[in-house]
């Protein structure tokens, strides 16, 4: 990863919007865990930003300099400059010296630029209370764009960015760009201005890691049911009206997408309509091309790993973003372990546990077509040639059944698994006139897997069946495993208020 600080005490990035800075629960991922896991940057706070805030944070690298953080902070003798949105009228000049929590503090706020409906202002403190330049913007009349708990108007993210830090033992003053859409936004709220607020919550601070990522989530644009997702050089839109055709989308569309061209260097994409009844043969009822022709397949990148997709196809695309998180975690965990990737898709999962030094990864799923491109998968990624990559080509209930058999008819010389994923589509037809539902298979599939999963062995479970019950779900998988950890999705995959949770994520402990 890129950094734009970095030396033996500190670590300084740039946090996007979004992610906060330590994990709220177990669970989930805040910037700390995150580095962790994708980086292996192990970082002790020594300041934070609110969630919503994105811009300039600096972390610790040992106790040494958790220490003199704390000193820094006692004497102000650090400097941060913030950026942000608010509505017209304010002064030009001025200093707000409100005490907050029963604490004294000042910030300093300068006029920047005017626009028809926002300013743009900058605050300057030197030592940080509890939302302290939200608080002072607004009890100066000033309330920041999307900071609905302090009056300000809402919008899709809070208008807050640390665009300058002056930190001592770092001898020079460290600056970001302002976000796009800023500026953008001056002139009043557009749906390409909230385009761009969503994709830069995302982009490019994901882009240390892949190359693929969800820009727009589904839920969260004003205008249009759909979503935004970028692979490699190629966006890929997919709308969610089926009465509405992939080519009047794409016209409705066209000027967000010419903006985020621009911002995240595309060439070109596809849109598509989705169809939601199961029954029907495509995934996607039309497709429409936008910008450059794309190809046909064409390979993306995730922490140096390779994988081919396929946007022009009516079928998946060949790679589930929203699993970005669960594939570092099968890595961290895989040496030396016998590893089952079930419903495995174009094997993504298995590359991964493969990567890491799996000892044997089965891949297993009915549909030969995506066996052969995780086959394709493993190969591209030269993780062949050892022979550990084993694809079976079967219904997994059919497969299950048969290791139990197998473990019933020789329990000692039985090998049980090490790391299980079971990752089941909502619907699939299984041929000769079987059907999959996951609420039906689910509580058999969990019992199956746990009793071919070693003591102490991890299985990750997972399914975006929306319309089911969690609580059933989860309270399935607690009956057999000792440990059962909810966990959040991908940062581009937020729970957007009034829409169901997108995915449903659980590290189970035998």
């Amino acid at each position: 990863m890129k950094y734009l600080y970095k030396d033996k005490n500190w670590l300084v990035v740039e946090k996007p919007s979004g992610i906060s800075t330590h994990s709220a629960h177990k669970g989930d991922l805040g910037l700390v865990e995150w580095l962790a896991l994708h980086h292996d940057e192990h970082v002790h706070i020594c300041s934070r930003l609110d969630k919503g805030t994105s811009g300039l944070l600096a972390f610790a690298l040992n106790a040494v300099s958790v220490a003199t953080a704390q000193i820094i902070h006692e004497k102000e003798r650090a400097r941060k400059t913030y950026f942000f949105l608010a509505g017209r009228g304010g002064k030009s000049e001025w200093i707000c010296t409100l005490a907050l929590d029963g604490k004294a503090c000042q910030t300093r706020f300068e006029k920047i630029e005017e626009g028809s409906a926002y300013c743009l202002y900058k605050a300057t403190i030197h030592r940080g209370r509890t939302h302290q330049v939200r608080r002072h913007a607004a009890a100066s009349g000033v309330p920041l764009l999307g900071d609905a708990e302090y009056g300000g108007d809402r919008f899709c993210r809070l208008s807050l960015h640390c665009g300058e830090l002056q930190w001592p033992g770092i001898d020079q003053v460290l600056k970001t760009d302002l976000p796009v859409w800023f500026v953008t936004c001056l002139d009043g709220i557009t749906p390409e201005g909230t385009g761009l607020a969503l994709a830069e919550k995302r982009y490019p601070f994901l882009a240390t890691v892949s190359d693929c990522c969800r820009l727009i989530h589904r839920g969260e644009y004003p205008t249009e049911d759909m979503v935004v997702d970028k692979y490699g050089e190629w966006l890929c839109v997919t709308g969610f009206d089926e009465s509405l055709p992939a080519k009047q989308l794409l016209e409705r569309v066209d000027a967000l997408l010419t903006s985020l061209a621009s911002l995240c260097s595309v060439r070109g994409g596809v849109v598509k309509t989705n169809l939601r009844d199961p029954h029907k043969r495509k995934l996607f009822a039309d497709i429409a091309s936008w910008g450059e022709k794309t190809p046909d397949s064409f390979l993306v990148s995730e922490h140096d790993l390779f994988f081919g997709v396929r946007l022009n196809d009516r079928q998946h695309v060949g790679l589930f973003l929203d699993h970005r998180d669960s594939r570092s975690r099968i890595a961290g965990i895989a040496k030396g372990k016998r590893v089952a990737n079930l419903f495995a898709f174009t094997c993504s999962f298995s590359v991964y546990a493969l990567a890491a030094g799996a000892e044997v990864v089965f891949s297993v799923d009915l549909a030969a077509g995506c066996l052969n491109r995780g086959r394709e998968n493993v190969a591209v990624n030269q993780l062949a040639a050892a022979g550990n990559a084993k694809f079976i080509k079967e219904d997994v209930r059919k497969w299950l059944a048969r290791q139990l058999r197998k473990k019933q008819k020789d329990p000692d010389d039985y090998l049980l698994f090490d790391l299980i994923i079971c990752d089941p589509p909502v619907f699939a037809s299984a041929g000769k006139g079987k059907s999959f539902h996951v609420e039906k298979e689910w509580p058999e599939l969990v019992r199956h897997i746990s009793e071919i999963t070693a003591p102490g062995g991890v299985a990750l479970f997972s399914n975006n069946h929306q319309a089911g019950l969690e609580s059933f779900y989860y309270d399935s998988l607690c009956v057999h495993f000792a440990q059962v950890l909810r966990l959040n999705p991908a940062l581009d995959f937020p729970q957007v208020s009034g829409q169901p949770s997108h995915v449903r994520i659980y590290w189970c402990v035998k």
